[in-house]
């Protein structure tokens, strides 16, 4: 079974047998959770980082704190960050001079284009993206603040992690959807959808069923609406909402999975890692967002540079590392008395 990259036991199995399968020792610091990588006289350390809600807004932290509620992964570096990974306008045109499929977009506030979301150029975790609308007119943009239109793709949702540029896996989800009974509102499926895995705050509850509204009012449905038995509902697009479930997900381990319908995914890597700053190129975990339409092709949404690691980026990761010249050694007090070895 492929591991999860919500699993901490997973990051711990996939990662020792990486660093094991190179010949090498790991110690974790149960109290900084940063590991060291040891072999010989050489030895990484691995920067954890966390997945937090500070004031009621997800972060990426590199500190275990109360506000905690996700282990992220290990990285042999702290934050790096570049352009075409900061911009999403930026990577849509240099993904479409790469010849990488993007969807439309456009930044002029008169456009005619139609069957469009609004996001803002310098957006994370699927903020400031309001629709979809079947005029672009329905949602003046706010130019000054980075908005534009996109193209609306229906489809699967793709993540992609790459390192040093190599594909390595891909999760593929579903968009969210719920099944009609004939009984139920559409308001109290997504309730009963939203509520499935995790309790929700009211507040939480309630950004979650307006975001909902909007894909309904773009199909022609409202909140209200009895759903009738066996109809199926698209409620949601955003990659990383609380109405994705575990059941809609794939995870396919793309250095073992040859199907051809990847290949644009794998070629996409080795394209952009290019786009990334030569200093900071080498050693680089990067994920690309994407869409795979009905029709099977592969739209490209955008690059990011500090993403939750994959367990499946552990073995190139550390082949990459363990077995790669000139590779700088790092130091930390806190690993000088790392108890556990794994």
């Amino acid at each position: 079974m492929p591991p999860s990259k919500n699993n901490f036991l997973d990051h711990v199995k996939w990662l020792r047998t990486a660093v094991r399968a190179q010949g090498a020792e790991l110690l974790i610091a149960g109290d900084s959770m940063e590991a060291l990588v040891r072999h010989g006289k050489r030895h990484w350390v691995l920067h954890p980082q966390f997945l937090a809600q500070v004031d009621g807004v997800s972060q990426y932290v590199p500190t275990l704190t109360d506000e905690t509620t996700h282990f992220i992964g290990w990285l042999p570096y702290r934050n790096r960050r570049w352009p075409v990974a900061a911009d999403k306008l930026l990577f849509k045109r240099v993904a479409h001079q790469a010849g990488l499929r993007v969807p439309e977009f456009s930044v002029e506030i008169g456009t005619g284009m139609t069957d469009v979301v609004v996001k803002r150029a310098a957006s994370s975790f699927g903020e400031q993206v309001r629709g979809p609308f079947r005029m672009a007119a329905d949602c003046p943009l706010d130019v000054a603040q980075g908005d534009y239109y996109e193209r609306f793709i229906e489809g699967e949702l793709l993540k992609v992690w790459y390192w040093n540029g190599e594909a390595v896996g891909v999760e593929v989800d579903a968009m969210p959807a719920v099944l009609g009974d004939g009984r139920s509102t559409l308001r109290e499926l997504i309730t009963q959808r939203a509520t499935l895995m995790r309790s929700q705050k009211e507040d939480a509850l309630k950004r979650l069923i307006d975001r909902s509204a909007g894909v309904l009012g773009y199909h022609g449905r409202s909140l209200d609406e009895v759903l009738p038995a066996g109809v199926r509902q698209r409620v949601e697009f955003r990659y990383g909402s609380d109405l994705m479930h575990p059941r809609g997900r794939r995870v396919v381990d793309l250095r073992a999975d040859v199907e051809a319908a990847w290949a644009p995914l794998v070629a996409a890597g080795k394209v952009l890692r290019d786009a990334i700053p030569e200093e900071t190129r080498a050693y680089t975990l990067f994920t690309l967002d994407a869409v795979r339409d009905k029709d099977q092709r592969i739209w490209f949404l955008e690059m990011n540079s500090n993403p939750t690691v994959h367990p499946l980026a552990y073995p190139p990761m550390m082949a990459g590392l363990i077995g790669g010249a000139k590779v700088k050694v790092e130091s930390s007090s806190v690993m000088k008395n790392a108890a556990m070895v794994v």
